[in-house]
């Protein structure tokens, strides 16, 4: 059934509802068809058909059924809609199931799963595994859609609770939900909202999406030793001004695994070279394509000792366009950062063309991008009584330090020549002295205290500072110059080290992957 075919007729069926006479056998049927689904009597998947016959005969009275009974008006649905010899389809289907435990309505839950790939799954007979609920001292925890391939596990939580405010983005209070012990990763939430409840209470849900990338092989290993899946539930608090955690664990959410269900990622490795066209990062190779049920990821590598980060939320953002014409936006979890050895850097894209076989390439179009550098590549020697303005050429920069004091606080303390008298920060460059790495190294080995009382005092200076960091030229109180505060012991002369950190560069290209063998 097509997806219009499909929405026409939810639509149709729920109009219906609230005038339709209904056969009271009939009626009796769609209440206790819950509990046969329960107990195994009835199943429903992609092609099930209940035929005509196998429904009571038709002879008692009618009544009406008022909207307001949503439980069997779903089950009247359903019921209808085999009478009528209809073939359910995934995205009707997701009506019916919902999100067990918590009402939420079913055209958002569309509209998320439309972002992260789960409705393309769907819509092409791909169901998530089975969603599981945990109540636990008035909180109600559903994990759905869930999906594990052999890179990443994915899943959505629903969370409502009388515990914390969840619609207070700023709350020290969350809950955090994690594989555990089988399943070895890394990850995050990618996305985060709050709606209301589809029932008359309105009460607020938070519902959060989550994907875990995982370490090679642990998929594999997973399957071999069992197939439930345990999810540790914890509520973390913030206690205090030094954002020290108190983390509580609530209790494990078990998950059960069909590995017969599991469909196989398609990877390809073209190993093919990305032009940039800076004259530090020349370029990039597309090192490894991996085209999953739901999302698509990229590979790619940079040269040793650079770094490079790509916006997520701006126009500059990356994306992936098939032949078709259809795109897939740029989703990286948490911070959008996965580095791996040697310069390899992780792309995620929201769903895919995995169900797509007519699709022959991908265009991976790059707007910008920020490079840095992990060590200092220029170092000069700095004396507080030399003779200032002094001009420093770095990369394709012109960089005046207008004058050097030394700050009792304990910091080295330049004054830069602004370009423009509105200009807030030099951009893509960052400032250090040797003096300092040996200091900072010297803490490091002692113990936790006097690093922790280091660390502190660092903070509340750059409150009094007003900067935002350390060795980064920035101004936010109108002086006349920009200022850069460097930890550092009092001595009359330093050596300096100058980072490329941050740079923005423009590229604005196509990149053509062919997704032929």
């Amino acid at each position: 059934m097509s997806r219009e075919r499909d929405t026409d007729l939810k639509a149709g069926l729920e109009k219906a509802l609230e005038t339709i006479s209904v056969p009271e056998s009939l009626f009796q049927f769609a209440e206790e068809l819950p509990g046969k689904f329960d107990r195994g009597e009835l199943t429903l998947d992609g092609n099930a058909k209940i035929e005509s016959q196998s429904i009571v005969s038709i002879r008692s009275k009618r009544r009406k059924i008022p909207v307001v009974f949503k439980g069997t008006a779903v089950a009247v649905i359903l019921v209808v809609t085999f009478f009528a010899g209809v073939t359910i389809s995934p995205a009707f289907a997701s009506l019916v199931r919902g999100v067990p435990g918590i009402d939420i309505a079913i055209d958002w839950l569309e509209h998320i799963r439309e972002q992260d790939g789960v409705q393309t799954a769907m819509n092409h007979d791909y169901i998530p595994i089975d969603p599981v609920t945990m109540k636990i001292d008035g909180t109600i925890i559903t994990i759905s859609d869930i999906y594990l391939t052999e890179e990443e596990l994915l899943f959505k939580s629903f969370i409502q609770t009388d515990a914390f405010d969840i619609t207070d983005g700023s709350s020290p209070v969350s809950i955090w939900i994690s594989p555990i012990k089988t399943l070895a990763g890394q990850g995050s939430t990618t996305s985060s909202s709050v709606i209301t409840t589809a029932d008359s209470s309105g009460k607020p849900v938070l519902q959060e999406t989550y994907k875990y990338q995982l370490s090679d092989g642990v998929v594999k290993q997973f399957l071999e030793q069992g197939t439930e899946l345990e999810l540790e539930v914890t509520k973390r608090t913030v206690t205090d001004e030094q954002r020290n955690l108190d983390i509580q664990q609530m209790g494990t959410i078990k998950v059960s695994i069909q590995p017969d269900k599991l469909l196989h990622n398609k990877v390809l490795e073209p190993k093919q070279a990305l032009p940039v066209g800076d004259f530090d990062l020349k370029e990039l190779s597309l090192e490894k394509l991996t085209i999953q049920p739901t999302t698509m990821n990229l590979i790619l590598k940079g040269p040793e000792g650079w770094y490079y980060e790509f916006p997520r939320d701006d126009e500059t953002a990356p994306y992936l366009k098939d032949d078709q014409g259809r795109e897939y936006r740029y989703d990286p979890s948490g911070s959008g950062l996965l580095y791996y050895e040697g310069g390899k850097l992780q792309l995620p894209f929201s769903s895919s063309v995995y169900f797509e076989p007519n699709v022959r390439s991908l265009t991976l179009h790059i707007g910008s991008l920020q490079v840095g550098e992990f060590k200092p590549s220029e170092k000069l020697e700095l004396s507080l009584n030399a003779e200032f303005p002094r001009t420093i050429h770095f990369k394709n920069k012109e960089i005046v330090i207008e004058g050097a004091d030394y700050v009792p606080e304990g910091y080295l303390h330049l004054k830069i020549k602004k370009d423009s008298p509105k200009q807030k920060r030099l951009e893509g460059v960052s400032f250090g002295i040797v003096e300092e790495e040996m200091l900072r190294e010297k803490l490091d080995k002692e113990e936790t205290e006097a690093y922790d009382a280091y660390r502190k005092k660092q903070r509340e200076d750059m409150k009094s500072f007003h900067v935002n960091g350390f060795g980064i030229a920035e101004d936010y109180l109108e002086s006349d110059h920009l200022n850069v505060y460097i930890p550092a012991p009092k001595l009359d002369q330093y050596t300096l080290t100058l980072s490329r950190t941050g740079d923005s560069i423009s590229v604005n290209r196509d990149y053509t992957v062919s997704l032929l063998p």
